[in-house]
């Protein structure tokens, strides 16, 4: 029996199993011995005199009074966190971790630069990067998960903070061999019956491109559904189709080009997402306006060079 009904360690890895769903995956993530989380976990439902967990053949699921203290242990995490970083503003150097969510469009572009800067500026802090959608950025920085997001900004969610770094337009993307590939524009219009390569509507940019679609009254023919950017521009040629994204999917690939189309609500926002209570967390603030210095600079380059490989 524990002293204390909980100790730190038991919020970290009671979040890590009911993250993983086992505790055999969560001590390999811990770095610990299955054993060890187990016993761990079960001094802690004795100091709590409640059961937390409950097993569904190898899964691991929590009870409700699990549910209960996952919130609450997310949330102490986090005022702990931000505790530690208060202390810490005076240091030298910022120190912790800090879990960053990126749309998959802005990882090629973003990632590899804006993490050389930041490391230069703060070599002590830890940063985790995840690729992930921007509805998935939004619920993993209300649950906790993530620190700060950059995305594309939908601005739903009452919790979060939306601060914009740049914008980009849709374009139609084609494959080398294209029917269109060497026009310089094309109008909306023209979309109606074209083979087209989408993302599920899970996605921001889906649902935006659904929108102008409607707007101009045009319905292409969706020849694949594919939730892999890559996967997706790579099957372009084979599947001899188009795609309807951003200008940033074209990544400067020689054998992919961005065409100008003539529309209207053709924009789409890129920003920081981050909670609204998030400016008392040091690395947080860091890490945002690192961004805002950062990012626009280097999309600009970006979608500059994409634009003149258009024209």
């Amino acid at each position: 029996m524990i002293q204390d009904p909980v100790e730190i360690r038991h919020l970290r890895y009671f979040l890590a199993v009911a993250a993983a769903g086992s505790f055999s995956r969560a001590a390999d993530r811990l770095g610990i011995s299955q054993p060890s989380i187990s016993q761990q976990m079960r001094d802690l439902e004795a100091g709590l005199r409640v059961s937390l967990f409950q097993r569904r053949g190898k899964r691991i699921l929590l009870t409700a009074a699990g549910l209960v203290f996952q919130e609450h242990a997310r949330a102490i995490l986090r005022q702990l966190e931000n505790f530690l970083d208060e202390l810490s503003r005076d240091s030298v150097q910022l120190r912790g971790a800090l879990h960053l969510g990126i749309v998959p469009w802005l990882d090629a572009a973003l990632v590899p630069q804006l993490l050389g800067l930041f490391a230069a500026r703060h070599p002590n802090v830890n940063l985790t990067v995840t690729e992930i959608s921007s509805d998935d950025i939004e619920t993993a920085l209300e649950e906790g998960r993530l620190d700060v997001g950059l995305g594309f900004l939908t601005r739903h969610s009452p919790n979060l903070q939306y601060e914009r770094l740049s914008s980009d337009e849709y374009a139609l993307i084609v494959p080398a061999g294209h029917p269109w590939w060497n026009r310089r524009t094309v109008r909306l219009s023209e979309l109606h019956q074209q083979r087209l390569l989408q993302l599920p509507r899970s996605f921001v940019v889906r649902r935006t491109s659904d929108a102008i679609c409607r707007t101009h009254q045009v319905r292409p023919r969706t020849v694949a559904e594919i939730s892999a950017i890559e996967t997706l521009l790579r099957s372009l040629a084979p599947l001899k189709s188009a795609a309807l994204l951003p200008n940033v999917a074209q990544r400067g690939s020689r054998h992919l080009k961005a065409i100008r189309l003539r529309g209207k609500s053709l924009v789409l926002e890129m920003g920081i997402l981050r909670l609204k209570d998030s400016s008392s967390n040091s690395l947080v603030v860091a890490f945002s306006e690192l961004a805002k210095a950062a990012v626009p600079k280097i999309l600009g380059k970006r979608l500059k060079a994409t634009r003149a490989s258009k024209d």
